[in-house]
C-alpha cells in the first residue's frame, strides 16, 4: 500500500519527529518541513481519510492514517485485531504537535513509577512500556476574552512593639486578555481527572490544522458533544483570571467580602468567543490488571505523567514485617533501658484509635472506587449533557482534584500490622504515644489525670473516625468500615469487661490486631481497585470537532 506521506527524494514513508519537529523519512533518513510539505491529498473541505480500527472487546476506535496497523487495544490492553474500517473525518480547527519523544515520554515514566512503593512486577519492564501509544487526543478549546480594570483592598499586619499596625492598599489591576482557551477533553475513553491531571498543555504553540503533523501518530475520535463543558470552563476561566487578579497583592491579605468582589468583577468582564477543536498530543498506556485496567498517560508537550499504580502486597508485607521487627527491637531495647512496664489495658485504647482509622480511611477509599466505577467525576464518559442531567453528575472542580496522593497513600499501606500501618500514616503518632503510655506507667512524667485524659482522648477520636466513616462510604462497599468497626467494638469491650488475668487480655487483644491486621489487607485490596478501573465499554459514539465552531 502507498504511503500517504512519501518522501520527496525518494518515496518512502515520512513520519513527524518531535525530536527534531521535522518530518523524518524512514528510508533515506532525509528531514522535510511539515508545514511546507505537500503530500497525497488526504485532506479537503469534506474531512481527512482515515483507516479506523475497532476493538472488538470494548468498542474503543483509533484513526490511523498512514501507520501500521493495531495489535493491541490502548483502551482496554486486550492483545487482539482491530476490526477496520475506512472514513473520511472532519478535522479540528487547531492541532499541537508532540514535541516529547517516545523514548523521553518513556524515561518520564520510569522516572514517576521509580519514586512509588510496591510497584507491581511487570508495570516497569520493556514489554509494558513498549506499549505506549502517540495518540492525538480530541480536546474542545472554550475561548474567553476580558478587558478591564479589578479594584480590591489588601490588609498587611505587622508589629511595632506592644503595638499591632494594619496597613491597607488599593490594587487596580488591568485584565486585558484577547484569547483564553480553556481546554476539555472530547473523548469518552480520556477521564476528566486524568486529563486534568496531564494539565496544562503549551496552548500559545498551537498550529492551524496540518495533516503532517500526525504522521506516524494514532488519533483518537471525538466522542463527547461540546455543551457538555461549558459551564465548567466558565468556571475554570473565571478562577484563572481570579488567580492572577489576587496575584498581583504581593503578600497583602484578602478579607473574603473583597475575594467575593474580586470574583463577581472578573465574571462580569469575562466574555465568551466561543468553542474551537484540536488535536493535543498524549502519550497512552494501558495495562491489564484482571479484569480491570490502569492507566498511564504522559502530556506529549509538557512531560506531565499521570499514572494509576496499585500495590503489591507481596512487596508489602515483606516491608511491613521488616519494618515490625525493626519497631519491636527498638522497643524492647527501650524497655530494657529504662525499665518501664505498662497496663495492658491502655493497649485496648490504641486498638480501637487504630481500628477507628483504618475503618474511616477504608470507607474513604470504598467512596472513591464506587465514585471512579460510576463515572461519577467524569461527564465526559456519557458522551452528552442530557445525559450528564440524567445521571446527576455534579460540575468539574479542577482546582481541587480530589484525588489521592499516589506516593503517600503506597506509603501509607506499607504497613501489615497495625502499628507499622499508623507509625507511617500519621508520621510516628503511635510511637509517641506507645512512649507516653509506657512513661505514665512507670510515673516518671505526668500524672494518672494526664493518663485517664489521653485515653479519653484516644477513645473519643476513635468514635468520631467511625462516626466520619460511615458518613464517607455512601454508595461504596463497607467491607473495610465493618471489619474496622467490629474490630472498634471488640477493643472497647476488652477495655470494659473485668477479665481474670493478663494473659487472657494478651489474647483477646491478639484476636484484635488480628482482625486490624485481616482489616488492612481489605483496605489494600479495595485500594488497588480504586488505582484500575473497570474494562471500559464505549457504547456512544457523538460529537465531532469540526462541528465545535461558536
Amino acid at each position: 500500500m502507498a504511503t500517504m506521506f512519501p518522501c520527496p527524494s525518494c518515496g518512502g514513508q515520512l513520519k513527524f519527529s518531535p525530536e527534531r519537529m521535522q518530518m523524518l523519512c524512514s528510508s533515506c533518513g532525509q528531514y522535510t518541513d511539515p508545514r511546507a510539505y505537500k503530500g497525497n491529498d488526504i485532506e479537503n473541505e469534506a474531512g481527512i481519510n482515515t483507516t479506523i480500527y475497532t476493538c472488538p472487546n470494548c468498542a474503543g476506535e483509533i484513526q490511523v492514517i498512514d501507520n501500521d496497523g493495531m495489535e493491541f487495544c490502548p483502551y482496554c490492553g486486550t492483545q487482539t485485531t482491530m476490526q477496520e474500517h475506512f472514513s473520511k473525518s472532519g478535522v479540528p480547527k487547531y492541532i499541537l504537535p508532540f514535541n516529547l519523544t517516545k523514548k523521553e515520554a518513556r524515561e518520564k515514566y520510569l522516572e514517576e513509577v521509580k519514586h512509588i512503593h510496591f510497584v507491581p512486577d511487570g508495570l516497569n519492564i520493556d514489554d509494558n512500556i513498549d506499549k505506549l501509544v502517540g495518540l492525538y487526543t480530541p480536546y474542545y478549546l472554550y475561548d474567553y476574552s476580558s478587558d478591564g480594570d479589578v479594584s480590591f483592598v489588601g490588609k498587611k499586619t505587622s508589629t511595632s512593639g506592644d503595638y499591632e499596625v494594619t496597613k491597607e492598599t488599593q490594587f487596580n489591576v488591568r485584565v486585558d486578555v484577547d484569547d483564553m482557551k480553556v481546554p476539555f477533553d472530547a473523548s469518552q475513553t480520556f477521564d476528566d481527572n486524568v486529563s486534568g491531571s496531564i494539565n496544562p498543555f503549551p496552548l500559545n504553540e498551537l498550529e492551524k490544522f496540518n495533516p503532517n503533523f500526525l504522521a506516524g501518530f494514532f488519533v483518537e475520535n471525538s466522542t463527547v458533544d461540546k455543551e457538555i463543558y461549558v459551564e465548567d470552563a466558565l468556571e475554570e476561566a473565571k478562577n484563572s483570571l481570579c488567580n492572577k487578579v489576587k496575584a498581583k497583592a504581593d503578600g497583602y491579605d484578602l478579607t473574603s467580602r473583597e475575594d467575593e468582589r474580586i470574583h463577581n468583577d472578573v465574571a462580569s468582564k469575562l466574555q465568551y468567543k466561543g468553542c474551537e477543536g484540536a488535536y493535543l498530543p498524549v502519550y497512552f498506556m494501558t495495562t491489564r490488571n484482571y479484569d480491570r485496567v490502569s492507566y498511564s498517560v504522559i502530556n506529549g508537550a509538557s512531560g506531565a505523567v499521570y499514572s494509576d499504580m496499585p500495590i503489591d502486597k507481596r512487596k508489602m508485607y515483606a516491608a511491613a514485617i521488616g519494618a515490625s521487627f525493626a519497631i519491636f527491637a527498638v522497643l524492647f531495647v527501650l524497655s530494657l533501658t529504662f525499665s518501664f512496664t505498662y497496663r495492658i489495658k491502655n493497649l485496648c485504647g490504641f486498638a480501637a484509635l487504630v481500628s477507628s482509622f483504618i475503618a474511616y480511611y477504608g470507607a474513604k477509599i470504598a467512596d472513591g472506587v464506587y465514585r471512579r466505577d460510576n463515572h461519577l467525576d467524569d461527564k465526559g464518559y456519557f458522551g452528552s449533557k442530557d445525559v450528564v442531567t440524567s445521571n446527576n453528575i455534579k460540575p468539574i472542580k479542577k482546582k481541587a482534584k480530589k484525588k489521592i496522593n499516589k506516593k503517600s497513600t503506597k506509603a501509607a499501606l506499607s504497613g501489615a500490622g497495625a502499628v507499622v500501618l499508623f507509625l507511617i500514616l500519621k508520621g510516628g503518632y503511635a510511637f509517641i504515644i506507645a512512649g507516653i503510655l509506657y512513661v505514665i506507667e512507670n510515673g516518671r512524667a505526668v500524672s494518672n489525670v494526664l493518663n485517664v485524659i489521653l485515653m479519653l482522648a484516644m477513645y473519643i477520636s476513635s468514635f468520631v473516625f467511625i462516626i466520619k466513616g460511615f458518613n464517607a462510604v455512601k454508595k461504596g462497599q463497607k467491607t473495610v468500615l465493618l471489619l474496622g468497626t467490629f474490630g472498634w467494638i471488640a477493643a472497647i469491650l476488652i477495655r470494659i469487661i473485668n477479665l481474670p488475668n493478663d494473659i487472657i487480655y494478651y489474647i483477646a487483644l491478639a484476636i484484635v490486631f488480628a482482625i486490624i491486621v485481616f482489616t488492612i489487607d481489605c483496605t489494600v485490596r479495595e485500594y488497588n481497585r480504586l488505582a484500575t478501573r473497570p474494562s471500559p465499554q464505549f457504547l456512544k459514539k457523538g460529537g465531532k470537532l469540526e462541528n465545535a465552531k461558536g
